[in-house]
């Protein structure tokens, strides 16, 4: 595996595996004639309206382009667009900038990067893309990536469709130079797209056909209750869920703040938080926003100080660079009314996590193994009385009693090792209400709402994180054998009306078919339904009203 690439691209690559790739099923290495759930795509004209990128340098990214799809996993990717049929795509691109060296910046990120010793130059791209159905030469989608890349580097490879792509060709002169980053940023940010903006039905293509849907599948193997109609059944309903069998994190249902980096601008400080000192700023990664800290220092979330939920969780992501780089500190703060740390919840890079509530150590646990390369999360779940914390899928702190302690917010700060190879990163803090137990809403309500069932984004196979959820749901279910659910899944606003409605709808049969299996009661006590964007909960304006909104409801069947 390639190493030592630059920052923006090289972390880009490995990073966007969450922002839009949807992990293949294991049967996608069965054979090299298994083509299940794959779109007809083909990369068509390839164009520049800048001199500064040649026809030869547009050829050269188009190959890449074919490279990187069929490196998803999720494409067919032919030559000849004759070959397409009635349900392919064709992609068409056009480089709008092309600046090799766009020269040294000013603002946020040069004093930063000055402030470690380093000049920054930086290389910038700009593309258009087109999605076009080929049955009508009808436009799917059309949107833009940016990416630009620096001089400054981070020993960091990557490990999906972009990493292992070579430049070749009339842009073979740029291997090794910030321009090499920005086109793979480019490349991910514009997979991650094609991804998201294909239709939900043009990922049935088997070889032969697409798959339809069929209303006599379900009723053909006695299960009424299976799929919608136009649905595909799960393909793989979840991961391996071995490793979180001790995991007991479940999320609050009503979100007070989220941060999705959404409407963010690169170079500058995020605008939903508070500084209190240190140098942050936002940048882009694989299609991704992200708070990179290059001093120590602290930030606090935009929320109003007010007495903490009798029920509430936190979490946030990181980035850890990998065992050859140690130093940086993560620490998640509970503040008073006064502005004053109250305790906190620290990690460092070399696996030492604790839990310190008014300075006494309530909890102090290494991990097994030193956290590996890539994106990890630290999780608070707690009560006005109780605290239990986790870092990835395993609980490092469960304290059964903290007194007189009243926290009204929370602050970030880090430690970073004022290391340019190893800058301090974090995104995506959610601060949730807890609510009533499963049990307390499906007698009051007559339904539970839940936000702790995870997908990627785009699929409907479900993370090992939802294991817990499962297994109270699942425990509802033997506990009462008379209970029956509709199983309903919900979006926010983003995406076409049809798109999220097929989305919602393959969740919800991953969830029924996963309790099914699991818990082997009988088919008719469970149906599946896809509501898509059509009740919402909350404002689709907000990041925390979209949070609120992308749920799975359990409806009790009379």
């Amino acid at each position: 595996m390639r190493r030592g690439l630059r920052f923006h691209a090289a972390l880009a690559a490995s990073l966007v595996l969450l922002a839009g790739f949807t992990p293949p099923s294991s049967r996608a290495n069965e054979g090299e004639g298994h083509q299940d759930h794959k779109a007809r795509i083909a990369v068509g004209e390839i164009t520049s309206s800048t001199g500064k990128c040649t026809s030869g340098m547009t050829s050269a990214v188009g190959d890449l382009l074919s490279t990187a799809l069929a490196n998803t996993q999720r494409f067919v990717v032919l030559d000849d667009q004759g070959d397409l049929g009635s349900t392919g795509i064709v992609l068409n691109a056009t480089v709008t900038r092309f600046e090799p060296e766009a020269g040294s910046g000013g603002g946020l990120r040069a004093r930063a990067m000055r402030r470690v010793g380093v000049q920054e130059t930086s290389a910038e791209i700009e593309m258009e893309f087109r999605l076009v159905g080929s049955d009508r030469g009808r436009i799917l989608s059309s949107k833009s990536v940016e990416a630009k890349s620096a001089n400054w580097g981070v020993n960091v490879s990557g490990g999906n469709w972009v990493s292992d792509l070579v430049l070749g060709g009339a842009l073979g002169e740029y291997s090794g130079e910030p321009m090499e980053d920005a086109i793979r940023s480019a490349l991910a940010q514009a997979v991650e797209l094609i991804i998201d903006e294909v239709p939900e039905d043009y990922f049935r293509y088997t070889g032969d056909e697409r798959l339809g849907g069929d209303p006599e599948a379900g009723a053909a193997a006695g299960d009424p209750g299976a799929v919608g109609a136009g649905a595909e059944a799960p393909s793989e309903v979840a991961e391996d869920m071995t490793l979180f069998t001790r995991y007991d994190f479940v999320p609050g249902n009503k979100v007070i703040f989220y941060d999705d980096m959404s409407d963010e601008e690169e170079g500058e400080f995020p605008y939903r938080w508070n500084l209190d000192r240190g140098v942050y700023e936002v940048v882009r990664l694989g299609g991704e926003f992200w708070i990179m800290a290059t001093d120590n220092g602290s930030i606090r979330p935009r929320t109003p100080d007010a007495p903490l939920p009798p029920k509430y969780t936190v979490e946030m992501e990181f980035y850890n660079n990998g065992p050859d780089h140690t130093g940086n500190y993560f620490y998640i703060h509970f503040v008073d009314d006064r502005g004053e740390n109250l305790g906190e919840f620290g990690i460092s890079s070399s696996s030492s996590t604790w839990l310190s509530i008014d300075g006494d150590m309530l909890a102090s646990k290494t991990l097994a193994k030193s956290l590996t390369e890539g994106i990890h999360t630290m999780r608070i779940m707690a009560t006005a009385r109780t605290m239990k914390c986790f870092v990835d899928e395993e609980r490092v702190a469960n304290v059964p009693r903290i007194e007189g302690f009243n926290p009204v917010g929370f602050r970030i700060s880090h430690r970073p090792y004022r290391d340019p190879e190893n800058p301090t990163l974090f995104r995506g803090f959610r601060f949730a209400e807890g609510g009533k137990t499963m049990r307390e809403q499906l007698d009051e309500e007559g339904k539970i709402v839940t936000h702790g069932i995870f997908f990627d984004s785009g699929s409907h196979t479900i993370k090992g994180e939802s294991y817990r959820t499962l297994s109270d749901i699942g425990q509802l279910l033997q506990d009462d054998p008379s209970l029956r659910l509709s199983i309903e899944g919900h979006t926010d606003s983003d995406g076409s009306d049809e798109s999220n409605e097929t989305l919602s709808q393959n969740r919800a049969s991953s969830v029924r078919e996963y309790l099914l299996s699991t818990y082997g009661m009988a088919p008719d006590r469970l149906e599946a339904k896809g509501w898509g964007e059509a009740e919402p909960i909350d404002t689709n304006d907000t990041p925390e009203g979209k949070a609120n909104n992308r749920r799975v409801e359990l409806v009790k069947l009379s």
